[in-house]
């Protein structure tokens, strides 16, 4: 699960905006409210909200976890660049002078070290670009990784400019001067680059960020989802996943008797719905928005179940009707349908939602007067007691992230 996310210099966020889960211990004891694995003292929610404005930073505050997936994950991959169109995705706050600070992006988060069953520790992952010395083009300044075996942090790897020595702790298994960390490029991630290079650890540590790569739907070129064929390959290997995805559209889409998957002369795969009352079934290109939503999110929600891994959304309430995103909600948040402690971080709109929430799950994103972003969590507001419902709080101003017009 994570525990806390810090970004600043990143696209609309300028200052240091913190998306910080931990519960204050005053919160009582909710079955919603998980234990740490790693940390027993330390409460989390299943569930994180983002509400705000349109155009407010909702979708940059998830992108910078994406990011910071996607950099962990893939950048040994990428080709290394001499020109200034490198490490693209880590834009930083666009200002009439632009500031000359990196942009940061800080994680902490808990994983199993080395394989499941494995006692889970919390990390601290943290990544730091800007431009390199003679500021010709953007490179990584500072990477690290730190674990708290007993509550201290721990340097497990650190590295700065080229022109420092890579730092592995005897975790890694590696010595001082080991080929393997002159691979680390400035343009690349440790993680990624070690992963490459067969390093158990850095495997690990590749995976966990995996997830959160694929169990998102953030993209620099609008919402992403898995495609049809990579779906329906996973229904038909997995019947579990077919049996509930089939319970969950119905529930959706009340004429819809039944889900079902084929594959086509060029081996594609696609699916149809049968629909009470009609002789043959429906493609799904012809369902209804919702439906096709529905269609693609719901695995990424059950491999987030079976794995307890994060899922990152945005906008997934799109296209929903508000009970069955509110469903969605109740079943990260239900320790019966959540047993591995899944968690979801969204941004959404459907204000409807918040009757759904505590307070520890609703964070507001709103913009100061620079046009810079900030976030603040609902729990923080000064005076809100604990209530059934949210909504009118929310629409009264009270918790702020209200868009006005005119």
């Amino acid at each position: 699960m994570i525990h806390r996310v810090s970004v600043s210099n990143y696209f609309s966020i300028r200052n240091e905006a913190v998306l910080d889960l931990r519960i204050p211990k005053t919160a009582p004891d909710l079955p919603r409210f998980r234990r740490s694995r790693a940390r027993p003292d330390v409460r989390l929610p299943s569930v994180a909200v983002l509400m705000g404005p349109n155009g407010s930073g909702k979708t940059k505050l998830l992108a910078a976890l994406h990011d910071v997936a996607g950099f962990a994950v893939h950048s040994f991959h990428f080709p290394p660049r001499s020109d200034d169109a490198r490490l693209t995705q880590f834009q930083p706050f666009r200002a009439t002078r632009p500031s000359l600070d990196p942009t940061r992006i800080r994680v902490d988060f808990e994983a199993d070290r080395l394989s499941p069953g494995s006692a889970p520790e919390l990390f601290r992952y943290e990544i730091a670009v800007g431009g390199d010395p003679a500021g010709a083009r953007r490179v990584v300044l500072h990477e690290a990784l730190f674990g708290f075996p007993h509550g201290r942090p721990r340097r497990l790897f650190e590295r700065r400019t080229a022109d420092v020595p890579v730092h592995a702790a005897g975790d890694f298994g590696l010595k001082a001067g080991d080929e393997r960390l002159k691979a680390v490029r400035d343009d690349a991630s440790f993680i990624s680059t070690l992963a490459a290079l067969n390093v158990p650890l850095a495997e690990k540590l590749r995976d966990w960020w995996l997830d959160v790569t694929t169990l998102s739907n953030v993209s620099v070129r609008g919402e992403w989802q898995p495609p049809t064929d990579f779906v329906v390959r996973n229904i038909r290997m997995d019947p579990e996943l077919e049996t509930w995805i089939n319970d969950e559209i119905r529930r959706g889409d009340l004429g819809i008797s039944r889900v079902r998957t084929a594959t086509s002369k060029e081996g594609e795969g696609y699916a149809l719905f049968d629909h009470h009352g009609l002789g043959a079934p429906v493609q799904l290109a012809w369902e209804s928005n919702g439906t096709k939503h529905l269609f693609h999110l719901l695995p990424q929600l059950h491999r987030a179940f079976s794995h307890g891994a994060p899922v990152v959304l945005d906008d997934f309430d799109s296209r929903l009707h508000v009970d069955m995103a509110s469903r969605i909600l109740r079943h990260f948040q239900s320790p019966g349908t959540n047993e591995k402690g899944a968690q979801l971080l969204a941004a959404a709109h459907n204000v409807g939602l918040l009757d759904d929430l505590e307070k520890e799950e609703l964070f507001i994103v709103e913009k100061d007067e620079s046009g810079a972003t900030r976030v603040h969590g609902a729990q923080d507001v000064c005076g809100l007691r604990r209530v059934n419902r949210l909504y009118p709080k929310y629409r009264a101003g009270m918790l702020g992230g209200v868009p006005t017009f005119g």
